[in-house]
């Protein structure tokens, strides 16, 4: 029998971006840095948790993301990805079945039928893959559309920094076969992937792809140009192909990314000009007929475990990673009962100036919700070792993982005064690897696993039972602290709480 804890009062904070790795110069992750989050390790123990590959419903060899973690841990279970989806619905055949492309082979733009495919070139496959793009042309194609122009979007940022000129030529080697596939437009991702909801950015992009402007042509040694001067190649501004054209008039536009945050925008702004399809359903951007891939809603979980308990969480987390806390958490649910607080996020380009990000902010709220009393549960997210982490600058992730600590502390103040305990944890790795093996700066994430600790309410102490485990222990191990019991589909809990013997 589960034994009943003095304190139902948990809240679940995903420390995003943090893996456990040795000390090295470029690991953000130490104990000199997050000293708190140490000593509660040292003291009270902790598990580490795969977050890449299998074990959150990726392809193995992938390395995990903020989506797949944060969808992870609410379901309790591996989910399949998105991408994984997707590329075994291209294997099966059964993409290529879809009557949308049959749609866009007979309907002809002029004397032709054009189709335009843009996506991120990447191979870490976090926001997009260029396996989906090359898949997507290669199906249309063979549905029979006349002409297809590929828009590849540079990454350098999920994936490695400087990746760019092997990826294309991996995307051109996979298109080679269909004379009717062209390289287009090619631009660095700053312009593409922006979620801030300030749309300045995603016009640059749009108006890149279809508008009049005149680009400069792209050559292997403009890439190559650009990387020795920039960091990587977000920063990579238009270019076109040889023998490639923008998109004009009434030519339609397949977005090839798989996951919708980083999407949604472009989608919307293209979509007032041209007719618009996407792989992925894109909020208040695609119209179902037009998606390939509808999202299918879990009907169980964390949330669903705790509203049939009554439990009405408090979500709360900065702009950037909002949808990850509720969406996700949620199982593609946008709202299941919960108290939702969404912090106002600082643009990217401002993140060198402030690696603090709202992580003060979010405390406030977090230290708020306990104090006030109305509630005996909170999720919630501190982004900043994710976001400067991808800057690829360890310096700013030392000082976003100090402004962290200090977070971390005044939270832990006010838990032990008002029975809460704590539970911390991450949903991959980032963080703590900021260099690769030549020493170049790395802001991608990482396959080190990240860890789950635990600081118990006054009066009550950690029992582990394993200290191994994946993203799909925590919801078990999070209802645990709460002293709610486990939905049955849910992978276990790693520990209890119990009285402790000086209580």
């Amino acid at each position: 029998m589960p034994v009943q804890t003095k304190s139902t009062k948990s809240a679940l904070i995903v420390i995003d971006g943090i893996g456990v790795a040795s000390a090295t110069e470029s690991n953000a992750v130490t104990p000199e840095t997050l000293p708190f989050l140490f000593q509660v390790m040292e003291t009270h123990g902790y598990a580490t948790l795969k977050a890449d590959g299998l074990a959150v419903g990726l392809e193995e060899g992938q390395v995990g993301n903020s989506e797949v973690g944060h969808l992870t841990i609410g379901a309790g279970k591996v989910v399949p990805s998105m991408l994984r989806r997707i590329n075994e619905a291209f294997l099966e055949g059964t993409w290529a079945e879809h009557p949308i492309w049959q749609s866009l082979a007979a309907q002809p733009c002029r004397d032709r039928s054009s189709l335009h495919v843009i996506g991120l070139l990447s191979d870490a496959g976090v926001h997009g893959h260029w396996r989906t793009i090359a898949q997507a042309a290669k199906i249309a194609a063979e549905a029979g559309v006349q002409e297809i122009l590929v828009h590849p979007v540079l990454d350098g940022n999920d994936s490695a920094a400087g990746s760019a000129p092997a990826l294309l030529r991996e995307l051109q080697a996979a298109i080679a076969s269909h004379p009717q596939i062209r390289l287009g437009l090619i631009m660095g991702r700053k312009w593409f992937c922006d979620r801030s909801g300030k749309l300045e950015l995603t016009q640059t992009f749009v108006d890149a792809l279809c508008g009049e402007a005149t680009h400069p042509t792209f050559t292997p040694e403009a890439l190559t140009q650009h990387l020795a001067e920039a960091p990587s190649e977000v920063t990579f501004p238009p270019h076109l192909y040889p023998d490639g054209r923008l998109c004009e008039a009434w030519e339609p536009v397949l977005h090839a990314s798989h996951r919708a945050d980083r999407a949604v925008q472009a989608g919307q702004l293209i979509g007032k000009i041209r007719p618009f399809y996407s792989v992925i359903h894109l909020e208040g951007a695609s119209i179902p007929e037009r998606v390939f891939f509808a999202t299918h809603p879990l009907n169980a979980g964390l949330a669903f475990t705790c509203k049939e308990h009554g439990i009405n969480p408090d979500r709360i987390a900065e702009q950037c990673k909002f949808p990850h806390v509720t969406y996700f958490v949620n199982g593609f649910n946008p709202e299941l009962g919960e108290n939702s607080t969404c912090i106002p996020s600082i643009p990217d380009a401002q993140i060198p100036e402030k690696p603090e990000m709202s992580v003060e902010a979010i405390a406030d709220r977090i230290v708020g919700a306990m104090e006030k009393g109305e509630c005996c549960s909170i999720v919630a997210n501190l982004a900043n070792l994710d976001q400067v982490g991808h800057t690829g600058r360890v310096d700013l992730a030392k000082k976003a993982a100090q402004s962290i600590n200090r977070s971390l502390e005044r939270i832990a103040s006010v838990a032990a005064s008002q029975g809460w305990t704590l539970v911390l944890t991450s949903d991959h790795g980032n963080a703590e690897q900021m260099a690769d093996d030549r020493g170049n700066p790395l802001g991608s994430h990482t396959f080190n696993p990240v860890p789950f600790t635990v600081l118990p309410a006054p009066g009550t102490r950690v029992n582990w039972r394993a200290k191994q485990g994946g993203l799909a222990n925590v919801a078990a191990t999070y209802l645990t602290t709460l002293a709610v019991p486990p939905a049955p589909h849910m992978e276990a809990s790693l520990l209890q709480l119990e009285e402790s013997f000086e209580s």
